[in-house]
């Protein structure tokens, strides 16, 4: 069985993974609106991947015997600046999404729950790439600036993504 400060803050992560996929789900429409299929495709691969965070912890709660508590999900931003701009906000969010996770690991570790630490070593790990993806899409557009032509060459690019295989359960 789960603390409850532990169940109470998994809860809080479930739901910021389900407003992060949410949040990019209306970036991917952003860009289709664009007709930038490629950062559109890219965005909902992000979409999926918060998505996939969320069920992992999900199941999580589930196997250690705790309830699932499912908030309502903010409306999310739609319309940006600049596709630049979006890309920075997608890098604020798993900023805050890193800070949240760390918080989590942090009141495991306090609470001496070391099974949910183990859990939260992989988000620990993902969230180094989530943050590197796009620190390094937000220096290629930084580098893109006002070029309508890098930016097309961009959207090829990020259209290319391949999604990461899926998880397990747990």
């Amino acid at each position: 069985m789960l603390d409850n400060k532990i169940e109470k803050a998994l809860n809080d992560q479930i739901n910021a993974e389900l407003g992060a996929s949410y949040k990019y789900l209306a970036m991917s429409a952003y860009f289709e609106d664009m007709n930038l299929t490629g950062f559109a495709s890219w965005m909902l691969k992000q979409h999926d991947e918060e998505r996939m965070h969320a069920l992992k912890l999900f199941h999580y709660v589930h196997a250690r015997n705790a309830r699932v508590e499912l908030d309502a999900v903010e409306k999310p931003e739609s319309n940006f600046k600049t596709p630049k701009d979006a890309f920075i906000k997608a890098l604020d969010l798993e900023k805050q999404n890193t800070a949240s996770i760390y918080e989590l690991y942090t009141l495991a570790t306090q609470i001496g729950d070391y099974a949910t630490q183990s859990h939260l070593k992989w988000f620990l790990d993902e969230q180094v790439e989530e943050e590197r993806l796009l620190e390094e899409a937000r220096a290629l557009m930084e580098i893109a600036g006002d070029d309508r032509s890098a930016l097309l060459l961009l959207n090829e690019k990020f259209g290319g993504r391949v999604s990461a295989p899926a998880e397990k359960k747990l």
